[in-house]
């Protein structure tokens, strides 16, 4: 079945699937609209997203094969000044190191703050993040579902921010990683899921390190 040419933008990044369907009452090709967000839809992101991870796993099992990266190298990689100073950077290195040595556990549970403390340094210019104690309400700082449901407003693309909140937040549909794996709700994930929380985290350090750019940005009026 082909898919039509008018769908080629709709879904970008992890959630890059096809969504024309055949029509069980008859030969005709249909496409639900693009804010459909149906059962089936979803199913079918996660599914995707899971093959993807088994691709992205075999890729980061090959650049280990060919080039072999040092913790320094990895470092300088994954540096950042402000998104990923150097100390976080050597501790997400070790989450990639971890992966290699098949230490999946290590490595997702070493990587997963990481993806949020990259977040919300990228987020920290473009969205409110903390809000000030005000009298007997305190302040409170936002929790990763919420960094992730932000970044459409900040200029960052809709489908990551679905496609990350299906990986790492959504407890009802989603592979909920984060809470799964940090709250001890399952064993070890399996490796092309903690090859996509490290995929994750080197998007998102794309953005820093100026392989993407985000939609311009205009601050809220007040």
């Amino acid at each position: 079945m082909r898919e039509h040419a008018g769908d080629a933008h709709v879904l970008e990044g992890l959630l890059r699937i096809p969504r024309t369907r055949i029509n069980t009452a008859g030969p005709v090709q249909v496409t639900p609209p693009v804010d459909t967000d149906d059962n089936h839809v979803v199913a079918l992101q996660v599914l995707a997203m899971d093959i993807l991870g088994h691709l992205t796993a075999d890729q980061l099992d090959r650049i280990q094969e060919r080039f072999a990266p040092d913790e320094a190298e990895l470092i300088a990689a994954l540096a950042h000044d402000t998104v990923s100073p150097e100390p976080r950077a050597r501790t997400l290195a070790h989450a990639f190191r971890y992966f290699w040595l098949g230490e999946l556990d290590a490595a997702a549970c070493v990587a997963l703050p990481q993806v949020e403390q990259i977040l919300r340094q990228l987020l920290r210019p473009r969205a409110p993040i903390v809000s000030v104690a005000q009298g007997k309400t305190p302040g409170t700082v936002d929790q990763l579902g919420g960094l992730i449901r932000s970044m459409p407003a900040a200029g960052y693309p809709a489908d990551w921010s679905r496609a990350l909140e299906l990986l790492l937040v959504d407890p009802d549909r989603g592979m909920n990683l984060r809470n799964n794996v940090c709250h001890g709700l399952i064993d070890t994930p399996p490796k092309h899921r903690v090859a996509l929380i490290l995929q994750a985290a080197l998007y998102l350090l794309s953005h820093s390190q100026g392989h993407r750019t985000p939609a311009p940005f205009t601050q809220p009026a007040p």
